[in-house]
């Protein structure tokens, strides 16, 4: 069950929270364990079996490897092997059942989450899981199951032991929840049918192709972010202080920059965990701190989807920040502006190996956005242009940091503190119209779209 679907909003997390605030705070654990796997398996129970099979695995081979702990060579080839059966195991997983009802959709955070519990334990960061409760509860931790934000499984404990459940934190949960599901369902759902009616046009000129891959943009940080910002939510309201996933890349200066600030828990967990192994914590040549960055960046590709495009899609990445942080952050230096274009066309580009079906697709959307398809405006894309373009551009707004900051300063005049008053109703009006666009889908979007 997905968090911005209408059952779990209108009628389960009113129910979880309700028995998780009720319970002794013993016991909130085991609600949280069992709420989780209910979610996780709503609709199709087979789901957990292989969630289940991963998460005794996982403690299985924790306590060798703690065992093993001075036995360097043994536990070393335990965690490689490890780490090949899983990441081999999603891999096949993921080809073989995508798009069907058994398709098991959390296995690439709750993967990364048990290699990750593995690693920490062979390092010797902390020691491994006494209780199989915690460690279930850790890699079956629903909000963050859907799209991160990833975590440290001792952050996790550490929390778990020392959870703060009151009134201001449900509440300030509950807010933030609300407005990641405003993120999900109004402004991706809306950028999403953009997408789509863009794609289906038939024809491809250049302002139709950078309109299509500039709403792809739009919806896939809006979905991404949206699904981070809900789990924060729910985190918060169940007493846990989930990390920060992303933050407003739109309007960056430099491609390294842009990339920091998304999928942030992502990018940490390959850094400490992949690089790590590679070169040691520290690269101490160029090459070495290059190669190891491409390479993590072709694995983050890798792990958004098993087709060919994802991974180069992760190797043009991986490019790119290594041109940008060896040429253009010192060719352009503090001026702002050339930053800015190039960094953001040269992404826009990058997009298009994220949603094209084949490779052949991604050299037509190229040829057409350098202007070598059919011509340089059509009719659909200039209905497009001048009927959204005013909804295209709020939405870059609202994914630059400029938005947090207008909204920072504001909260400090009276007009802010008069609004900040009025939160829990304007967040009550919000949830209405969320709850309408979920139910009405994509006919709510159309309205809102002519609004």
């Amino acid at each position: 069950m997905y968090l911005s679907s209408f059952t779990f909003t209108v009628a389960l997390l009113p129910a979880l929270l309700l028995c998780y605030y009720l319970v002794p705070a013993k016991g909130r654990g085991a609600v949280l364990l069992v709420a989780s796997l209910l979610v996780y398996g709503w609709g199709s129970p087979a789901r957990l079996l292989y969630l289940a099979a991963c998460i005794c695995y996982d403690y299985g081979v924790g306590l060798l490897l703690e065992h093993w702990q001075e036995k360097k060579a043994l536990s070393t080839g335990l965690l490689a092997f490890s780490a090949i059966v899983q990441a081999g195991a999603m891999t096949a997983i993921r080809m073989v059942a995508a798009g069907g009802t058994m398709y098991p959709f959390g296995i690439a955070i709750y993967t990364l989450h048990g290699l990750g519990y593995l690693i920490g334990i062979y390092r010797g960061r902390y020691k491994a899981a006494a209780r199989f409760g915690v460690l279930a509860l850790y890699l079956a931790f629903f909000p963050a199951l859907f799209a991160g934000p990833l975590m440290n499984y001792q952050e996790f404990t550490d929390q778990l032991e020392d959870r703060r459940c009151n009134v201001i934190q449900l509440g300030d949960g509950l807010a933030l929840f609300i407005r990641g599901l405003a993120e999900k369902v109004v402004l991706a759902d809306t950028f999403g049918y953009m997408y789509r009616e863009l794609r289906q046009t038939g024809t491809l000129s250049m302002l139709t192709a950078w309109l299509t891959t500039l709403s792809f943009s739009l919806y896939l940080y809006f979905e991404l972010f949206g699904y981070s910002e809900m789990a924060r939510g729910l985190g918060r309201a169940f007493g846990f202080d989930l990390p920060r996933n992303f933050s407003q890349p739109f309007f960056c200066t430099s491609i390294t920059a842009f990339m920091q600030s998304w999928n942030i828990t992502l990018l940490l967990w390959f850094q400490t965990n992949f690089r790590y192994f590679l070169f040691g914590p520290h690269p101490r040549r160029r090459w070495q701190k290059y190669l190891a960055l491409v390479l993590t960046w072709i694995l983050i590709g890798a792990w958004y989807g098993t087709a060919p495009q994802f991974a180069l899609w992760g190797l043009t990445i991986g490019l790119l920040v290594t041109l940008d942080q060896t040429v253009l952050t010192p060719l352009f230096g503090k001026r702002w502006l050339p930053g800015l274009a190039v960094t953001g066309i040269l992404l826009q580009f990058a997009w298009v190996l994220f949603y094209a079906d084949d490779l052949g697709e991604v050299g037509a959307v190229w040829r057409a956005m350098l202007g070598l398809g059919s011509g340089f405006v059509d009719q659909t894309g200039l209905y497009f242009f001048t009927s959204y373009i005013a909804l295209l551009l709020l939405g870059l707004y609202i994914a630059t940091d400029q938005f947090r900051n207008i909204a920072e300063r504001l909260s400090a005049t009276a007009v802010g503190r008069f609004i900040e008053s009025w939160q829990p109703v304007l967040h009550g009006l919000l949830l209405v119209f969320c709850i309408a666009s979920m139910l009405y889908g994509e006919r709510m979007t159309g309205l809102w779209l002519h609004i």
